[in-house]
């Protein structure tokens, strides 16, 4: 098998290039292996330089022998993982004259994470479905042809492609900062990374069994989750996602969501804050006796008791509630309240109040303040024990579907894909701002980073299936398939490949693709 071997020379610091052909010997049965410098590597291109021909050819009429070097090991990683989920075939029939730009700009945000605007040399030294050097202009032309309509359309078929699939599909929001002054959907609000820029929400939907992205949603930076569920949930139903099984956090609890979850036939698994009066109720009717070995659970290697009983919801809506009571929960999150309590009071003892806090001021300090004694600051001790009372350990979850206490609560925690998929985006991916200044140009790019997130999701998941996520991350992988070139001389057919690592040889096999 041919293939290039790098070796620097210690004396002149020079890293020359070998065609190396590995055979096997037939009196020794030893691998041997034939070498021939083929030229040395420019430091600052990577580029292979070939030698220099012999002064008995330089009469030739024949152009200089020339090569073109490639990094491929990322590209085919992310080939594979478009063609195996269905989004290359989709990307093709939705948007036939983009889609590979479309799928370059993906691969590039897969292998580096960094803005586009850097992707145009990275481009030209990589191989991709392109083929060759996707230029800046080219790309930003690019985001403003991905309409919503064309996206609409992908949405549909690949949400048909993965529908079946799922029993149930985890729903969630987060924040992105954005700089932009021109996109309408930029507000002020509620910014879960605790950041003072504008923002955009963004709501995405995955699938619990593939942890795959299957919709995503761009919303009003402003707008709260309780108010996005129903608008949502319309569209999914346009999109035929009909009968939906969702599962989402508290922070999409409220009357009206529950009342149109019934009202479109979707089953649902949603956890209930404390600030509603059912998870109080439920709490209170299961204090005294939920602590015994009868309702003992295990979930994931995590034990605690629960409780479901089965509810009307409205006088004509059957629903479980599920109640939890967890012991180790309990002792963190009584540390945590104690710590937070020892804050708040040192702010209203040096006079440091934070307008966000005064609620938890009221509930759980008596203040006074004298003209000769100054400021006094008392503990609620009565609030602080019916708190700790009714919310240290416990949470709460009902659902018109799972009837078993124990199934609820491992479906709602695999809900953690979502978080999983969000914190990708805006990380690994490059989604921690918004740099693009136009609302064409920000749907574009969230659309090319949904495109990302599935290529990574997928890869992902063949490392948990084969349980390499307990040793290395996919980041790790990636990293390792960087250093895997191809080096096609020109005017040959004939391709040399950098010699393959043993880690390399397992990611390729792992993924079964062929070298």
């Amino acid at each position: 098998m041919a293939s290039l071997v790098y070796l620097r020379n210690k004396k002149n610091g020079v890293t020359y290039v070998y065609s190396n052909h590995s055979y096997r010997d037939k009196e020794t049965h030893k691998v041997k292996h034939d070498r021939k410098c083929i030229g040395h590597l420019d430091p600052d291109t990577g580029k292979v330089v070939p030698n220099r021909q012999r002064k008995a050819n330089t009469k030739s009429s024949e152009p200089p022998v020339t090569c073109k070097v490639e990094d491929i090991g990322v590209s085919m990683l992310a080939e594979n993982a478009a063609k195996q989920s269905g989004v290359e075939r989709i990307l093709k029939e939705t948007f036939p004259d983009d889609w590979k730009a479309m799928l370059t700009c993906a691969y590039y945000l897969v292998s580096e994470g960094r803005p586009l605007c850097h992707a145009e040399q990275w481009s030209s030294a990589t191989r991709t479905p392109f083929g060759g050097r996707l230029g800046d202009q080219r790309i930003s032309e690019l985001l403003t042809r991905i309409t919503a309509e064309k996206q609409q359309t992908f949405f549909a078929k690949w949400t048909g492609t993965n529908y079946a699939q799922e029993d149930f599909f985890a729903l969630d929001i987060t924040s992105v900062s954005s700089y932009s002054e021109q996109n309408n959907f930029v507000r002020n609000g509620y910014n879960r990374d605790k950041e003072a820029l504008p923002q955009i929400n963004l709501l995405m939907v995955t699938g619990e069994k593939t942890h795959l992205p299957v919709y995503y949603q761009m919303l009003p930076g402003s707008i709260h989750d309780v108010r996005t569920l129903r608008m949502n949930l319309q569209k999914m139903y346009l999109l035929d996602m009909k009968s939906l099984s969702l599962v989402m956090d508290k922070g999409f609890y409220s009357e009206k969501n529950v009342d149109e979850l019934y009202r479109l036939r979707h089953k649902f698994l949603i956890g209930v804050p404390f600030s509603t009066s059912l998870a109080d109720k439920a709490v209170e009717r299961n204090r005294e006796t939920i602590v015994s070995h009868h309702r003992l659970i295990e979930v994931m290697g995590n034990e605690l008791y629960a409780v479901t009983e089965a509810k009307p919801w409205k006088g004509s809506h059957r629903m479980y509630v599920h109640t939890y009571f967890d012991v180790f929960k309990a002792a963190m999150d009584e540390r945590k309240f104690n710590h937070k309590l020892l804050g708040w009071h040192d702010e209203l003892v040096n006079n440091e109040a934070i307008a966000e806090n005064q609620k938890y001021y009221d509930r759980f300090f008596i203040v006074k303040d004298t003209p000769k004694r100054g400021r006094k600051v008392e503990y609620n001790e009565e609030a602080i024990a019916s708190y700790k009372k009714n919310h240290i350990g416990w949470f709460v979850l009902i659902s018109n579907k799972i009837k078993d206490a124990a199934e609820a609560l491992s479906v709602y925690r695999r809900k953690d894909a979502v978080e999983k998929e969000f914190d990708d985006l805006k990380n690994d991916l490059d989604m921690k701002r918004l740099r693009m200044h136009t609302p064409r140009s920000v749907e574009g790019r969230l659309f090319i980073q949904f495109l990302a997130s599935i290529l990574t999701s997928w890869l992902r998941n063949k490392l948990r299936e084969a349980g390499w996520l307990k040793n290395v991350t996919l980041q790790e992988v990636i990293d390792e398939m960087k250093s895997l070139r191809e080096v096609s001389p020109t005017g040959k057919r004939k391709r040399l490949m950098t010699t393959l690592t043993n880690k390399q040889q397992e990611i390729l096999k792992l993924y079964h693709v062929s070298v």
